[in-house]
């Protein structure tokens, strides 16, 4: 897989298929380019999906609606979705790993909603860095590589997000390239 870093992120820009990473520092970074991502799909007549924490959904919503895109709207259309990340988690996950089946069950049903009519989706998820939150690296890894499964049988453009600080150690190193790696696009931490 070709990874390509840069700091200056358009994730509209990546193309199907494509799985990008953003590490950021705060949300003041994340929300803006999560909006931008999520309300060009929508204005485009395609479809987004957003599995976040509950504050970071609200953010978006509230992005969105400063831009004249309410969220609510697209939802009755079918085509904007949203869940919590946490208890997607718990859905999927079976003796501390993500299991393979749920995770196809559960992700690519909603997944298929929101393609329903042949749209293109942009999906946007925080499951991996609630895992690393929680110190379960090697699960969000695993998780990773679900999606990257996923992405290859389905027609999305894949986006993920990690607080920076979940590698503030040199210990950290590793997992954090392991984590690059899983990525076909990695976007830095900037203010």
């Amino acid at each position: 897989m070709k990874i390509r870093v840069t700091t200056q992120p358009d994730w509209s820009k990546v193309g199907e298929h494509a799985h990008l990473v953003q590490f950021y520092e705060d949300e003041s970074v994340l929300i803006p380019q999560l909006g931008r991502y999520i309300g060009t799909a929508l204005v485009a007549g395609d479809a987004a999906i957003v599995v976040s924490t509950e504050p970071i959904r609200h953010q978006v919503a509230a992005h969105l609606a400063g831009r004249g895109l309410d969220v609510a709207v697209a939802r009755s259309q079918g085509r904007y979705f949203d869940a919590d990340a946490a208890t997607m988690l718990r859905q999927i996950m079976r003796a501390g790993m993500p299991d393979a089946g749920r995770f196809e069950r559960l992700a690519g049903l909603l997944i298929d909603r929101a393609t329903a009519g042949g749209r293109r989706v942009a999906v946007f998820g925080m499951m991996v860095d609630v895992l690393c939150g929680r110190g379960r690296i090697d699960a969000a890894i695993r998780l990773e590589e679900l999606w990257n499964q996923l992405a290859r049988q389905r027609a999305l453009t894949l986006a993920c997000a990690y607080r920076m600080s979940r590698f503030s150690n040199t210990r950290d190193a590793a997992p954090f390239v392991r984590i690059c790696s899983q990525h076909s696009h990695v976007f830095s931490a900037s203010r």
